[in-house]
């Protein structure tokens, strides 16, 4: 969690995040820069960005542009927060923003699922819910209270999973959030990731879902962007992945709950799609 406030002419770079970032425009205005799109922020807009490389906020176009890195915030850190300019300066502008850390094991998967870009404008039709996790973060913010900065990212937390709700619907490229948000392709998926061991076949996804093979296969393929099968050898992936990093189980534990018949089959395939030897990575996740 951090926080910024901002007078006169200004123009910040956050610099590359490990994680996908939440940006709420508590007060003021600005205008939001990331992969080659600008959008201009009110107060009570807020910003998803699923791949944080070069973010940028500026107080107007053609503004330049400052790096946010530790220096920088050594220098104009008040307080806890960020301070750029002074009153004088003009009407202030103040930004909170949050970092969603994930798991480093499986955070591709996040990464896929997540949109590149969402931006939730105060001013629309957003329903209760989310209109009230907003006015709970921006009084959270306004107003420094005990526990305050732990309150907030479990905000954001919850921001994120509404937001990504929200949009799962509207997403127009493939990904497992646009499969999630169809009912029938949501059933077979939840049933893989429910029974990851099972040798489950398109008939059996197709027949869970209420499908043809067919429809369902290309149903599948077209939303997820991959085809059922390919989505079921990636999800054992990850879930061997993290036995491996995080349990005790033994090669052959690991191969059984992920749906191999012997140590060596997965063995094979986990060396084939990871790009080394389970006890290897094993080994690796230790070491990180």
């Amino acid at each position: 969690m951090g926080s910024m406030v901002a007078f006169g002419d200004w123009g910040i770079q956050v610099p590359p995040q490990p994680g996908p970032m939440l940006y709420f425009l508590i007060e003021g205005a600005a205008l939001f820069a990331a992969g080659g799109e600008s959008i201009r922020l009110e107060a009570g807009d807020f910003v998803l960005s699923g791949s944080p490389a070069a973010d940028s906020f500026f107080s107007r176009p053609g503004e330049r542009v400052v790096l946010s890195d530790d220096d920088f915030k050594a220098r104009h850190l008040v307080d806890g927060e960020i301070v750029i300019g002074s009153v004088d300066d003009g009407s202030a502008t103040r930004i909170v923003g949050g970092c969603i850390l994930c798991d480093p094991t499986n955070a591709d998967l996040l990464a896929e699922l997540l949109p590149r870009l969402v931006h939730v404008r105060a001013g629309e039709g957003i329903g209760p819910r989310l209109g009230g996790l907003i006015s709970y973060i921006r009084d959270e913010a306004a107003n420094a209270r005990a526990g305050s900065d732990l309150i907030l990212s479990r905000l954001l937390e919850v921001l994120l999973i509404e937001t990504l709700r929200r949009e799962a619907s509207r997403l127009l490229h493939p990904g497992m959030l646009r499969g999630l948000s169809d009912p029938q392709l949501a059933r077979a998926i939840g049933d893989i990731h429910s029974d990851v061991r099972r040798g489950w076949t398109i008939a059996d996804l197709a027949h869970r879902a209420g499908m043809s093979r067919s429809a369902f296969a290309r149903k599948f393929s077209e939303a997820v962007g991959l085809a059922p099968v390919e989505y079921l050898l990636r999800w054992r992936m990850a879930v061997a992945k993290d036995a491996l990093r995080y349990s005790r189980s033994s090669l052959e534990e690991i191969a059984e709950k992920v749906g191999y018949r012997s140590a060596s089959a997965f063995s094979t395939a986990f060396s084939q799609r990871v790009g080394c030897p389970p006890s290897e990575y094993a080994k690796m996740a230790i070491i990180a």
